[in-house]
C-alpha cells in the first residue's frame, strides 16, 4: 500500500532521532513509518519544519509542501497522527480512506471541530487503550478500535546486550518532568531502597529539573532541587534526557524502570513499552501502567509507598526476581513492527 502519515506537532527530521532527544510522539510517528516500510509498505511521512529526505525507505517530507503526495500516485490509506482537524488537510487526496491514530484524551475528540472532522471524512478511529473508547461519546461512521502502540527497536536491540543479571548495574532509571511524581520517587528511594542496596543509582532523565539544578529554570521548586541535593549521598542523579540509541543502552543497564502512574494525562506509555523491550521490569502506582505491565509478570502496580520500595528493592538485590521478570518483559515485548501488522489488517 502507499500510505501518507500527518503529523502537526513540533519540527524534526528522523535523524534528529539520533542526535538529539525526542518526545514519545515523535519517536513512535518515526518508527511506525519505518515499521511500515519494513512490512513492504511505501510511506511518505509529512511533519511540520524539517527538510525533504529519503531515511531508511520513508519518504519524510514538509506537512504544506505544494507537491501531491507520492508526486501525485493514488493513496491508499491516510494514517493522522493525534490531530483530528488534520483529517482536512489539503495534502490529503479526496476521497482517501483515513485512520486517526489517536493517543490522546478521549475528550479533545468530542470537541465540535473534531467531532466534525471525523464526520466529514468518515475516517476510523484508532485508541491506545480501551478507556479512550469508553470515555469517547462521539459519533463516527466507523465504530472506533484499539491498537496499542509498541517499542521503538533501539530498546530491544540494547536488551541483547545485557541478558544477565550481573551484566546489569545497581540501577533504577526513570524518565519524568517536576510535574509527574519525581518527589514522592526520590522519597521513597531514600527511605526505602537506598539504605538496603548501598551503591545502588537513581538515574532522573528529567530536562526541567536538570536544567533547574543548574539554576537556569525557575519554573520548578526549590523544595524539589534541594531534595535531590539532599540525597545525592543516596545515589540520587538527575540526567539531560539522551538521543534514543543511549537512553536504550542507559535503560537496557538498569534493573528497574520507575514510573509514577498518579500524574499527567499519558495515554501511550511509549517509555514503559521502551524499557519492556529493554528486559527491564517497571514498578508503578498505575495510570497507563496498568494496561501496559502485567502485574507480577513484567514489573508491578502497587498500592503504596512502602510496596513501592521495597519492590524495587527486590528487582535491585535479588537475582531470580529480577532475573524472572526480566525475561518475561523481553518475551512478551510488543514493538511498532506489531502494530504496523494489526493495522494491515484494517
Amino acid at each position: 500500500m502507499k500510505i501518507l502519515m500527518l503529523d502537526r506537532s513540533i519540527g524534526f527530521d528522523p535523524k534528529d532521532r539520533e542526535a538529539r532527544p525526542l518526545g514519545a510522539r515523535q519517536r513512535g510517528f518515526i518508527a511506525l513509518a519505518e515499521a511500515l516500510v519494513a512490512r513492504g509498505h511505501k510511506v511518505e511521512a509529512r511533519r511540520n519544519g524539517g527538510i525533504d529526505l529519503d531515511h531508511h525507505g520513508v519518504a519524510w517530507r514538509q506537512l504544506d509542501s505544494a507537491m501531491p503526495p507520492f508526486g501525485g500516485d493514488p493513496v491508499d490509506r491516510v494514517l493522522v497522527w493525534r490531530d483530528a482537524e488534520l483529517l482536512r488537510h489539503p495534502s490529503i487526496p479526496e476521497g482517501s480512506d483515513c485512520w486517526l491514530w489517536f493517543d490522546g484524551m478521549a475528550s479533545d475528540l468530542n470537541a465540535d471541530k473534531a467531532r466534525l472532522a471525523l464526520l466529514e471524512t468518515g475516517a476510523q478511529v484508532i485508541f491506545t487503550h480501551e478507556d479512550q473508547g469508553r470515555a469517547f461519546d462521539g459519533d463516527t461512521a466507523k465504530r472506533p478500535i484499539v491498537i496499542a502502540p509498541g517499542a521503538c527497536p533501539a530498546f530491544a536491540m540494547a536488551s541483547n546486550m545485557h541478558w544477565a543479571f550481573e551484566s546489569r548495574e545497581d540501577l533504577a532509571v526513570t524518565v519524568a518532568n517536576s510535574k509527574t511524581g519525581i518527589a514522592q520517587i526520590i522519597r521513597i528511594w531514600s527511605a526505602y531502597v537506598a539504605p538496603k542496596v548501598p551503591g545502588a543509582i537513581l538515574e532522573i532523565y528529567a530536562a526541567d529539573l536538570f536544567s533547574a539544578m543548574a539554576g537556569e529554570n525557575d519554573d520548578v521548586s526549590e523544595e524539589l532541587v534541594d531534595m535531590v541535593r539532599d540525597n545525592i549521598d543516596k545515589g540520587v542523579r538527575v540526567c539531560h534526557p539522551m538521543p534514543e540509541a543511549d537512553m536504550a543502552e542507559r535503560i537496557a543497564t538498569a534493573r528497574a524502570f520507575l514510573h509514577h502512574g498518579k500524574y499527567g494525562n499519558d495515554q501511550v506509555g511509549q517509555w514503559i513499552y521502551d524499557a519492556l523491550a529493554a528486559a527491564t521490569p517497571v514498578v508503578s502506582y498505575g495510570g497507563i501502567a496498568k494496561e501496559r505491565v502485567e502485574n507480577g509478570k513484567t514489573g508491578y502496580i502497587v498500592p503504596d509507598e512502602t510496596a513501592y520500595g521495597n519492590l524495587v528493592m527486590q528487582l535491585l538485590a535479588d537475582r531470580q526476581i529480577f532475573a524472572s521478570q526480566s525475561e518475561a518483559a523481553r518475551n512478551s515485548r510488543r514493538e511498532w513492527l506489531n502494530v504496523a501488522g494489526e493495522l494491515e489488517k484494517l
